[in-house]
């Protein structure tokens, strides 16, 4: 079959202007992937539908958001039993401005960001070696309850790196000083949408840990503190870009806005 070429793939009305600016380049998981120059560009020689892997990868991420939603109620119990106060902050984080020449990945968001994902892989690591031989047959006799454990992992480790990245770079894009020109104020930040994007990282992390955490309950102990963890680091994030989460993505943010209307 003849290749597509680049202008025939852009003169697709159903593509999104600008929806892969601010998306966490998960293609594979993606409900709009067919909307998307970039993926269809990648996927030229793609044999399988797109509309029908949106319609599956919007039915997971529902599926997942529906976790996040029950969990948040949670959170507020585990962080008083930990003895955490998410109004607290940080003397270092009162006064960054002030510091605009200290190096992004020294910022304490950066570091909060990077310690989440050694935790991480700690924790992935240190399952990994110790899972009995009993469990493995549990799961291999769930089909399903295996399958969501490795949905979940998937999940958790797309975002563990992204999630620092994506707030270095919104530290990075607002410390350069270009988004306060004249010029440049009636437009959306690039600091707040790369805010928005690990915001997003954090919450489907939150949701990843609790789906562990309901398939293997005796890991609750370990799990919780890494949630606490993703839950202060968020509110550290939207405390930095108050409007972060106002941010509207091209598609994603668009798509939501039109359903809840």
């Amino acid at each position: 079959m003849r290749r597509k070429s680049l202008t025939e793939l852009a003169s697709n009305p159903g593509l999104i202007s600008g929806i892969y600016n601010y998306c966490d380049r998960w293609c594979e998981r993606c409900p709009l992937t067919s909307r998307c120059l970039v993926f269809a560009t990648e996927q030229v020689d793609h044999n399988g539908s797109a509309q029908t892997h949106d319609v599956t990868n919007e039915a997971f991420w529902q599926k997942l958001d529906s976790i996040l939603i029950e969990t948040q109620e949670m959170i507020g119990e585990w962080a008083s039993e930990a003895g955490i106060d998410f109004a607290h902050v940080p003397d270092e984080e009162v006064k960054p401005r002030k510091r605009r020449r200290q190096l992004v990945d020294n910022h304490p968001l950066a570091r909060a960001g990077k310690k989440y994902a050694n935790a991480a892989s700690d924790w992935l690591r240190e399952f990994d070696q110790t899972i009995e031989i009993s469990d493995l047959r549990a799961s291999d006799a769930d089909r399903h309850q295996s399958e969501q454990l490795e949905d979940a992992r998937e999940v958790i480790q797309w975002y563990q790196y992204q999630i620092a990245v994506k707030t270095m770079r919104a530290l990075s894009c607002r410390d350069d000083g270009w988004e306060d020109e004249p010029e440049m104020v009636e437009f959306p930040k690039d600091s707040d949408g790369s805010a928005k994007v690990a915001l997003v990282g954090i919450d489907r992390s939150i949701a990843a840990w609790r789906l562990v955490q309901l398939i293997v309950p005796d890991r609750t102990d370990s799990i919780v503190p890494l949630i606490l963890q993703l839950a202060r680091l968020r509110q550290r994030v939207e405390n930095h870009f108050p409007e972060a989460r106002e941010f509207i993505r091209p598609g994603f943010d668009e798509v939501f806005v039109a359903a809840a209307s």
